[in-house]
């Protein structure tokens, strides 16, 4: 029942970063900005550029260092010390196999993220596919809502795990729980923890090698489909977002970063992903496109 994973376990990193599909808002017409060899344009510096960073890393095969996750997250406001990494790899991981359904192991669940969704333990979790071995990491301040969101199966199927988990249910996985102590370690310091798994290629079920920390009402925002694939619209604040796509600040602050699907046909990123093509839809239409989703969600929810 219990395990650790070993730091020696992720010393080996290359490029494994495929995106699927792309959105479905009408036949357009749409522009690479990266060559047949997967270089990526060097208009934008790489400072700038957090998901090109990653990628670069893990096709290094270089071990991650707590310098290499520092460079990473540079525009985020996150750093970690040599000495801290270390700690958090210290950290032991707790295997379950799912669903939870025994006694025992409904009390463990508890002891690792908490009884209650709205009080609980901050720490890191990973999901791996029981006959692919393929893996998906993530991290939460509230574990136990975020498990809870996994069992309950009510979320949207973008990206790469939640299809999978919706087609072959939690018995196709087995799940392993970090609790990070927080006399010791706080809620960043699980951020941290995610960004090392997202530097190793077994995450193959992560679409995005880069944590997301929030944004603030200065930063940019970009506004791709549910896979991350196409760039529709790039505004450099909440503010030109509110005056260009109609979308309020308040609604800007609820989904930039959260992975909630925007009127379930976009994500709002506060950060560029060098992968995704950029679109040549007209705004017009983009906005077009967005008013008749609020209006159908309107129709529905009334």
């Amino acid at each position: 029942m219990h395990d650790t994973i070993s730091r020696s376990v992720f010393n080996n990193h290359f490029i494994l970063d495929k995106r699927i599909g792309l959105g479905s808002i009408g036949v357009i017409s749409l522009t690479r900005y990266f060559n047949s060899s997967r270089s990526f344009s060097s208009s934008i510096p790489l400072a700038n550029k957090p998901e090109s960073l990653a990628l670069e890393h893990i096709n290094s095969e270089k071990p991650t260092t707590w310098s290499t996750i520092n460079k990473i997250l540079l525009n985020q406001n996150l750093s970690v010390t040599d000495p801290k990494l270390d700690k958090l790899l210290k950290v032991k991981g707790v295997e379950l196999d799912l669903p939870i359904s025994t006694p025992e192991n409904i009390q463990l669940l508890a002891e690792l993220t908490g009884k209650s969704k709205y009080k609980g333990f901050s720490g890191v979790y990973i999901f791996i596919h029981n006959n692919t071995g393929h893996k998906y990491v993530g991290s939460s301040n509230l574990l136990r809502r975020r498990m809870d969101y996994y069992f309950k199966g009510d979320f949207p199927l973008v990206g790469k795990l939640l299809p999978l988990l919706h087609k072959e249910g939690l018995k196709a996985f087995k799940l392993i729980i970090f609790k990070l102590d927080s006399n010791i370690f706080s809620n960043q310091d699980a951020l941290i923890l995610e960004q090392y798994y997202l530097l190793n290629k077994e995450f193959n079920l992560n679409t995005l090698r880069v944590v997301n920390a929030g944004s603030s009402k200065g930063d940019p925002v970009y506004v791709y489909d549910l896979t991350c694939s196409t760039l529709y619209y790039h505004a450099k604040s909440n503010i030109e977002l509110k005056r260009v796509l109609k979308i309020h600040t308040k609604t800007s602050k609820k989904y930039v970063d959260s992975k909630i699907p925007y009127l379930n046909k976009f994500l709002l990123l506060s950060y560029y992903i060098p992968t995704a093509l950029t679109s040549n839809i007209s705004v017009d239409k983009l906005v077009d496109i967005m008013q008749k989703e609020r209006q159908d969600v309107y129709i529905r929810n009334s």
